[in-house]
């Protein structure tokens, strides 16, 4: 079937596809800068920066109340956890050595807050290690850093002092960092409070904004230039970097100045208004407004232009905001599964209530090979860009299948379908249908780009065929090979939605 008809359609079909591309990496690099803006201005309003930081206050701190708060949600050898109110409560069983490891979301500023906080309360005398590490480097360990009062605990470490073990450095950016308490068997430690302090003030104020480098490749010979920088430093992005260079540039600028703030060009930090997203009681009454909407459609079916294009509308909602609206990874991302979950299945009742179905599972084996084409290509791209293989797990790659037959049948068989009832050419159902695929990847701007064009072909093939199974095997054949070759290159990750800023 063809989906333009003159060669003037074909032109404005392929013009339309460019300024698509465009369109998804302006979107993408919009985000991730509002994104970058929204983290730093959060810092400086929740955890009040301008005031701590000017006394070394610190911008890093744990209050354990319960397992998960820790890494692994227990202790490293022969110790037990127990949830408290007032802290969380370690009881060693045999007098040796434990660990537990402090949640780092990102490295932590040894040499700017060296002083370590411990507050609590400990059943007998003990004797407290610690253990920090740099990524690729071996591990430092301080075994006996200081004694442990038996009753209340007031604990401040200087880790510039501590003895330890060689061929350590002095403590700095740092990725790992372990307590190793050891106290008497049956005798318990409770942590209140854990935090890093600094002995001057780092931060300057007012907050000047200096430009980091434009690309990553320069941030180590730029950093070994400026290293008079406040340990709080605002750096200011290109912002006409791509999303992928953005979040590149702030990992990197992270391994020299952890508790740097980020802001694009043409933005500036506003401390007053970094506030968080919609409480969790307002994100649950629009997901059950949601629910009411599409119950109130699923009981009351009805007929028209109005009627089609209400229903594609509420059938794409809920996927859009669990990933266009960064609720996938977010904190509380319950609402947005469940209008998610909400969405298949009225997709589902929708499907089922339409008959006949206009689409099958499988078709004529040449059905199968035009959707294999972008495979190819893939690999041309790989060659060309990629790196050295990292094969998934067989399993991994089963359960894919099934997540492309899932998102195909809800881009094709459910949404393209409704789409050429309501629009006049078929290249614009195909356009559009494009256009909600990639929306489904957001902000992920390498990852949407490539699927603008594989679901264009997708969809041409399903306008030719009907054919679902051909159509999702190549997308998952598609997307396994991007995984194995192009993560790391050309893609920064294949996650999506708030994932992909980790």
């Amino acid at each position: 079937m063809r989906i333009w008809r003159t060669p003037l359609a074909a032109l404005g079909f392929g013009l339309a596809l460019l300024a698509l591309l465009l369109a998804a990496r302006l979107l993408a690099s919009s985000i991730t800068a509002a994104h970058l803006l929204h983290h730093s201005d959060h810092l400086l309003a929740t955890l009040h920066l301008l005031a701590t930081l000017q006394s070394g206050e610190p911008p890093w701190h744990w209050e354990p109340r319960v397992p998960d708060d820790l890494i692994a949600g227990r202790a490293f050898g022969a110790a037990d956890l127990a949830a408290g109110r007032n802290g969380l409560r370690i009881t060693s069983r045999d007098g040796s050595p434990y660990q537990i490891g402090l949640r780092l979301a990102q490295p932590i500023d040894l040499a700017h807050w060296p002083r370590l906080v411990i507050r609590g309360h400990a059943g007998a005398p003990g004797m407290l290690g610690l253990i920090r590490q740099t990524e690729d480097q071996p591990a430092c360990l301080a075994p006996d850093a200081v004694p442990i009062p038996a009753g209340n605990v007031a604990l401040i470490l200087d880790l510039r002092t501590l003895a330890w073990q060689s061929p350590c450095g002095p403590p700095g950016v740092t990725d790992m960092l372990r307590l190793q308490p050891r106290m008497p068997a049956g005798a318990s430690l409770r942590l209140d409070r854990i935090a890093l302090r600094s002995p001057v003030a780092p931060l300057h104020s007012p907050l000047p904004a200096m430009a980091a480098p434009t690309e990553p490749s320069q941030v180590q010979r730029w950093a070994a230039n400026h290293r008079d920088l406040p340990a709080t430093p605002v750096l200011r992005l290109p912002s006409s970097a791509s999303a992928e260079t953005l979040l590149a540039l702030r990992d990197q600028l992270r391994r020299h100045w952890p508790a740097a703030l980020f802001v694009v060009d043409g933005h500036r930090l506003r401390p007053a208004s970094g506030q968080s997203a919609a409480p969790a009681a307002f994100a649950w009454a629009c997901s059950a407004l949601y629910l009411a909407g599409l119950l109130w459609l699923g009981l009351r079916p009805r007929q028209g232009r109005a009627a089609g294009w209400t229903e594609l509308v509420a059938l794409l909602l809920g996927p859009l905001w669990l990933v266009a609206g960064l609720q996938w990874g977010s904190a509380h991302p319950q609402p947005a599964a469940l209008a998610f979950a909400a969405a298949l299945l009225y997709a589902a009742q929708a499907e089922w209530r339409a008959q006949p179905q206009g689409w099958r599972w499988l078709g004529p084996w040449r059905a199968t090979w035009p959707a294999l084409w972008p495979l190819p290509l893939g690999l041309a791209l790989v060659a060309l860009l990629g790196h050295d293989w990292h094969l998934p797990r067989p399993g991994a790659a089963a359960t894919y299948l099934l997540w492309a037959a899932l998102q195909q049948w809800l881009m094709l068989a459910v949404v393209m379908r409704r789409l050429e009832r309501w629009v006049a050419a078929p290249g614009v159902a195909v356009l559009l249908t494009a256009v909600a695929f990639a929306l489904m990847h957001t902000p992920n701007g390498a990852l949407m780009q490539l699927c603008l064009l594989a679901e264009c072909w997708w969809a041409w093939c399903f306008l030719r065929t009907r054919a679902l199974l051909p159509i999702a095997m190549a997308h998952a054949a598609c997307a396994l090979l991007v995984q194995a070759g192009l993560v790391g290159t050309v893609l920064r990750s294949m996650e999506v939605s708030a994932r992909f800023f980790l």
